[in-house]
Order: structure tokens, then C-alpha cells, then sequence
């Protein structure tokens, strides 16, 4: 196993841990009361402040250098790491290519670095307008608005388009971005059990019976990151036609990454009838930037956006850096180049998959730049993290409420230039950490369960000592005087 060189090679690790409750997850806290509000949170500290101090929350891990296959770290504690990385979600390793950096100087040479104005306000620039036509052409689609980040375009087209009257039916896994907009938008929102159809077609075959007139709005997604798997669309556009509903699909994981030419799962499948569908990315996996935006073959839809989409008119213009940037990436990838790209990192799937499988791990999905290692019980993935970074290798531990209670994996980002050397050195890496991990947070539970053992024991005491004084009282007090 190739081990990376530590830049603290003074510091020996000690990475056992102390468990004083069960109690893993946050959203307990999530709905604190009282009216200061100030006060009112300050009891979550009880649960991360104790984690803070073993090291085993990683909330702020931040880049010390380009985050490419290989780079320097800092984690939230102050320690610097050097390693492989399979954390950063640059899907076809684009972020540090040097067109993209060249464009980005250039826009900033010629227009500075900011839009300083939303695109009502004299925000846009040539660069702007250049994506939406490009990103149109790409994929297809008449129409494109373009919105300052994937989050902002997923919740400002639903906000932007459904009424309080409304129905929205998505997948139970749709992004937060997707569920706040909803949510923001109507109280008449359902979510259906996972990649089901028949649960789909359910529900909103319920709902059109009871509401002949009204509009439903169908969300799911292209590619779902944290299962890495998705929902036959071909079949979903169907049923959202047969019941004159209309869909919306999240493409953010699957944009520039998944298809032949890289459109998408929906190119994947085969998707041809967009007559009611809305579609939505991000360029933060495959553009290097955090421009967002909805795609549609009515203008009048995405006018109707640029009017009634709050997230669009009172937020600053993608500004032209980002712009251009993203525009260098999306020629990449329609081009041959791209190709290759998206051909490599899924043969780097297929290796990993079948390597991780032969040592007895369960790979979650389908296919993609995205391969979840299942891990099941939530303090061992945490501590494999840990230790994954002190071992040289940066990856990112999923866990309960994003994904379901006993199901916590490590999300696996890979990228086409990642070598065989640097995936057999994660294999093996992640053997020897999950083994490591399992047996810190088994000697701790143990400590744990005997701590619980002790303190029942001593309140028992307690009581059978308090039980014996007081019946010694009760025998004084019956003594006759003499």
C-alpha cells in the first residue's frame, strides 16, 4: 500500500474514540424553541462539540492546492494532508485544464470580475449570452435561463412556476433544492417511494381524478448522487403525458458526464418527446462553475421565469469569468475529447466496482462517475474518513439525514485521469481503515455499554443504601423510650 507522506511526521494519530451517547444524528436540534434565540441553540453543542474534540466532524476540509487527482488538504483542526483525491465532484477532471484557465483570465482581463447587477440591471455580459446559446444548442432545447447556481435553478423554477393551488409529486430523494422549492411553492406536495413507477403513477393518477383542472408538476432526477442510480424517463414521460402532468429533470449529475455525447441519462435512454418536460443542471460537476439553469422548448415558459422566478431577477448575473469559463468546459465536452473522457472515467467505475466487489464490499447503483461504498452503520464511516486522511487519501463520508438511517457509505468521486495506481492504493487503503474503524467503534461501544453497566450498578447502590437508611430511621423511631 502506497502510503503518502504526512506533513505532520511528529504527529502519531491516536484516532480511538469516546462515545458518551447514541445519538448520531443533528436534526433533534433542528427545531429548538424559546424566545432567545441566541440561547435556544446552543444545546447542539452538545452533540458536535464532543465530536469536535475527537476530530471526527469534517465540516470545513478545504483545498491547500488545485483540487486535482492529487493535492494538499487542511482539515477543520488545522492539519495539513497530502494525498489522492476522490472527494472533489469534478466527474471528468476539467477544473484544472488549462483552456479553462486561460478563458477565465482572459474575461477577467477584459471584463473584470464581477456582473455587478442582476441580468434586469445591466448584468449580463457577451460571455452570458454566448452559454445560454451554447448550452440551447448542446442540448437541444429552444430556450435556456440561466441562473447563479445549480441550488437557485432547481428552486427557482419551481418556485417560479407552481401556484398554492398546484400539485407537485416528486422522488423521495430529489435534492434539497428541489424539495425547498416545492415546498416554498405549494402544500400540496408528495413524495413517492424511490425509482417507483407504480407509486408515481399512483399518486398522480389520485391526484388528477380528484383535481380534473389542475396542474401537476412530476420531479425527479437524471442521476441520484448518493444512490448513483436513476428512473427509466422514457416510461415517466409517458406517464406524465397519459395523466396531462408535466416533468421536471434534475440533471446535475448526469449533465456533461452520463449519454454518448454527455446530455444526460435522459440521451442515455433515449429520451425524444420533450413536449411537457422542464429540464435544470448545474455546472459545478463538469462546467468548473456554479452557474445553474433551466432548459424548455417554450419560450413562453421561460419568459414567464425571468418575471416570476424570484431566484433569477434579485441575484447578481452569472458574472463573465464563470461565463467564460464554463463556455471553454462545454466545447470540451462537445467535442471528441469529451468523449474519451466519459468513456475513461467509466472504465475507472468498472475497475473499482469489481475489485471492491472481490474484496466483499457492496457497490450501491448503476454506473457512473459516482460509485457509493456502502459502509451501513454511521460512527464507523466517520472514523473511516478520519482515517482514509491520515492514510493519504481524501473522500467524503455520507451519512443519515442524507441518506437513510444504517445505510452511511463513502461517496466515491471519480475522475478519467485517476490511474490504476491511485485506485489499487485506495482499495487497499479502504480495507485497511475499514477494519481499523470497525474495531475502534466496537472497543467503544464496549467501553460505553460497561460505563452504562457501572452507573446502573451505582445508582442501584444508591438506592438500596438509601432504602436501608431509611428503614434503619423507621426502627428508631419505633424504639420505646425507657
Amino acid at each position: 500500500m502506497q502510503k503518502y507522506p504526512s506533513l505532520n511526521p511528529n504527529q502519531e494519530f491516536d484516532r480511538s474514540i469516546t462515545i458518551s451517547n447514541l445519538k448520531l444524528s443533528h436534526l433533534e436540534y433542528k427545531n429548538v424553541e424559546g424566545k432567545n434565540l441566541f440561547e435556544r441553540v446552543k444545546g447542539f453543542q452538545n452533540l458536535v462539540g464532543s465530536l469536535r474534540k475527537q476530530k471526527i466532524i469534517l465540516y470545513e476540509r478545504r483545498n491547500m492546492s488545485p483540487p486535482a487527482q492529487e493535492c494538499y488538504g487542511m482539515d477543520d483542526y488545522g492539519d495539513i494532508f497530502y494525498g489522492i483525491n476522490f472527494a472533489s465532484a469534478d466527474y471528468l477532471g476539467l477544473c484544472t485544464n488549462e483552456q479553462a484557465k486561460e478563458a477565465a483570465a482572459a474575461a477577467a482581463q477584459e471584463y473584470s470580475v464581477n456582473s455587478c447587477g442582476a441580468p434586469l440591471a445591466f448584468g449580463a455580459s457577451k460571455y452570458y449570452m454566448q452559454l445560454k446559446e451554447e448550452l440551447k444548442d448542446y442540448w437541444g432545447m429552444k430556450e435556456v435561463l440561466l441562473y447563479s447556481a445549480g441550488w437557485l435553478a432547481g428552486f427557482g423554477i419551481i418556485k417560479g412556476l407552481i401556484r398554492p393551488y398546484d400539485f407537485v409529486v416528486m422522488d423521495e430523494l430529489c435534492h434539497n433544492c428541489l424539495t425547498e422549492g416545492a415546498f416554498a411553492a405549494t402544500k400540496n406536495v408528495s413524495r413517492v417511494p424511490h425509482l417507483s413507477l407504480e407509486a408515481m403513477e399512483k399518486k398522480v393518477s389520485e391526484i388528477r381524478t380528484a383535481n380534473p383542472d389542475a396542474c401537476i408538476l412530476v420531479v425527479t432526477e437524471g442521476l441520484f448522487s448518493m444512490d448513483s442510480d436513476y428512473t427509466d424517463l422514457v416510461a415517466l414521460q409517458k406517464l406524465t403525458l397519459k395523466y396531462e402532468a408535466f416533468l421536471l429533470i434534475d440533471c446535475a449529475h448526469d449533465f456533461g458526464c452520463m449519454g454518448k455525447t454527455g446530455k444526460g441519462v435522459f440521451e442515455l435512454q433515449g429520451l425524444q418527446d420533450f413536449s411537457n418536460v422542464l429540464l435544470m443542471s448545474g455546472g459545478s460537476k463538469c462546467l468548473s462553475t456554479n452557474v445553474g439553469w433551466v432548459a424548455c422548448n417554450s419560450f413562453e415558459v421561460i419568459d414567464y421565469l425571468k418575471f416570476f422566478s424570484s431566484a433569477y431577477m434579485f441575484t447578481n448575473s452569472v458574472n463573465p469569468v464563470q461565463c467564460a469559463t464554463a463556455l471553454a468546459q462545454l466545447r470540451i465536452l462537445n467535442s471528441e475529447v469529451g468523449n474519451r473522457l466519459r468513456i475513461k472515467v467509466l472504465e475507472n467505475y468498472h475497475y473499482m466496482k469489481k475489485e471492491l466487489n472481490a474484496r466483499g464490499y457492496q457497490i450501491i447503483g448503476y454506473p457512473s462517475p459516482i460509485l457509493p461504498l456502502l459502509i451501513g452503520n454511521e460512527l464507523v464511516c466517520r472514523v473511516v474518513t478520519r482515517l482514509m486522511i491520515d492514510e493519504g487519501i481524501h473522500c467524503n463520508g455520507i451519512e443519515y439525514p442524507i441518506v437513510r438511517m444504517g445505510q452511511a457509505r463513502l461517496r466515491v468521486n471519480l475522475q478519467p485521469q485517476h490511474t490504476k495506481e491511485h485506485m489499487d492504493t485506495f482499495i487497499e487503503t479502504f480495507h485497511f481503515c475499514f477494519n481499523k474503524a470497525t474495531k475502534i467503534v466496537q472497543e467503544s461501544l464496549e467501553k460505553y455499554q460497561l460505563a452504562l453497566e457501572q452507573q446502573e450498578q451505582a445508582q442501584q447502590a444508591k438506592e438500596n443504601q438509601n432504602k436501608a437508611n431509611f428503614n434503619d430511621n423507621r426502627m428508631e423511631l419505633k424504639k420505646p423510650n425507657l
